[in-house]
This record gives structure tokens, sequence and C-alpha cells, in this order.
């Protein structure tokens, strides 16, 4: 009888362990699916930016908090760092306050004397295409055109990616390559008298910002002063990002353009090659 006893107690006791397993294991199914899937959705509202610029020295306590990704066209496969003093500003300036809701592409292509190469522009457009990033920030330009670069551009446009681009600093001259191109945001700069600055192209302008004295953050973490085109973008695209925010389903491109229609003001002496359609005011 005592045998029968004990033979029953480890039986119990075995399908108390295997319950006890299965049990677990359910339990770790439900928390994945629950929490798992949960985590994958609240990954899937962040707003996707590519920084196509000199880097971004991504250490500095101001973009603490920011999801970043790092393509290095200019030293494949060596840690990014800023060592021209221009990728990390514009960064700053496009993070804004808005962090936890980015995923920064910080992509260099541009060196310490602040040059680069289309095919690396090509290249860095391309991996963007891939990734279906939402916006590609483009601070500089060049007077050359180049019809691969048209039709790596026109692919993207086509896939809903917004760039915006510097119209550049030609001082009354041409826009620059790639945002006199189609489709491309071309953004040129105002000072604070709302005039066009003295330095910002006139032609295919689209939109116009604060160019002037913009504040940022130095690649070295000091907070300072910018000027150009290549800021009034990247405050642009901080702009965007915010519409982007209150618009999560906008889709495909021509919505948004609308929705940036809808916030556009302008001044009766601004004119369309100098000022384009006016400058975006969210209240």
């Amino acid at each position: 009888m005592e045998i029968f006893k004990q033979l029953h107690k480890k039986v119990a006791n075995t399908i108390n362990k295997k319950f006890s397993v299965l049990l677990s294991l359910i339990i770790c199914i439900l928390c994945y699916f629950t929490f798992g899937q949960l985590a994958i959705k609240n990954d899937s509202h962040l707003i996707t930016v590519a920084i196509l610029d000199s880097g971004i020295n991504k250490d500095l306590d101001v973009f603490q908090g920011v999801a970043f990704e790092e393509v290095n066209l200019t030293h494949p496969g060596e840690k990014i760092k800023d060592d021209f003093n221009h990728g990390t500003p514009v960064a700053g300036i496009i993070v804004g306050e808005a962090k936890a809701k980015l995923k920064i592409y910080d992509i260099k292509l541009l060196d310490a004397q602040g040059n680069g190469s289309i095919d690396h522009l090509v290249e860095a457009i391309t991996w963007c295409i891939d990734r279906q990033v939402d916006f590609i920030n483009i601070s500089f330009g060049f007077q050359t055109p180049n019809a691969e670069l048209e039709s790596t551009i026109e692919k993207a446009v086509e896939q809903g990616i917004t760039i915006v681009a510097a119209a550049g600093n030609t001082y009354g001259l041409a826009t620059d390559y790639p945002a006199k191109l189609d489709g491309v945001l071309s953004i040129g700069s105002i000072n604070e008298k709302n005039k066009r600055s003295s330095f910002s192209a006139i032609g295919k302008i689209d939109y116009v910002f604060n160019g002037e004295n913009v504040q940022s953050i130095h690649h070295n973490g000091q907070a300072s002063v910018f000027t150009g085109t290549s800021f009034a973008a990247a405050y642009a695209t901080h702009l965007f990002i915010q519409l982007k925010e209150i618009y999560k389903e906008v889709e495909p491109k021509e919505n948004f353009n609308a929705i940036l229609q809808q916030y556009t003001v302008t001044k009766d002496f601004w004119n369309a090659a100098e000022y384009g359609k006016g400058t975006i005011f969210i209240q």
C-alpha cells in the first residue's frame, strides 16, 4: 500500500512539473504577443529621417534619447564623427524637442572640407529608398546636373519620400542641385525682417525659412548660431516632421503637399522666384 502511495506521489509531482513548464511556456507566448507586438507597433510610429551630411556627433547630451543608425560612406566601417561642424548643427535643428518620435539615419558623405561625391549621394538616396524612410534632409548642393541623381531622386519621390534640400548660398544666382529637381522641396533663406537673405539662391524655390543666426549645437557640444540655406532647410524638415506627427496616416506624398499648403503663409512683397510658395506657420 505504501508503494502505491509513493508511486501516486511521484506521478503527481511529475504532472505538476509538466503543468508548470506548460504554464510558463503559455505565459511566455502571451507576453510576447502582448508586449512584443506592442513594442513593434510603437516602433512603427517612429518618424524616420535620413540626414545626408558630414556626420553627427551623436554622443552629445542634446541627442540623448534619439534612436540613431549610421552609415559612413567617406570611411566605411569607421565610427562617424563630424569633422566639418555641419551635420551636427543640422541634426540639432531637425531633432529639436521631437526626440522620442524620431529615428535618425546619420549618413556621412561629406569630408572634413565639406566635399563629397555625387556617387555617394546617389548611393545614400538608394539606401534610403530601400529602407522606406519618411524624410531625407540634404543641406548642401552643387551647380552641375546629373542624370543618375535625377533618376534616383525620381524613384524616391515616387515612393513617397519627402526630400528637403537647401536652395544654396549662391548670392542670388540659380538654385543648386538637388534642390532644383522636380519633387524636391527647395528651401531658401529669409531674415528676421522676412526679406530674402542676400546669400540665398533665386529660381526654383518651394519654401523659405529663417536661415540667419539660427540657434543649434556646435560639434563640440557648445550652443552656437549658424547661417545659410543649410540651416533653413534643417528648420523646414523640423516643421515638416511636426506636421507628419499631426497627420500620421497621410499617404501618399501628394496629400502631404496638400497639408503643407494649408499651413503656408506669404507676404504681399514676396515673389515665387525668391520666396516660392511662402513659409510654413504652425500655431
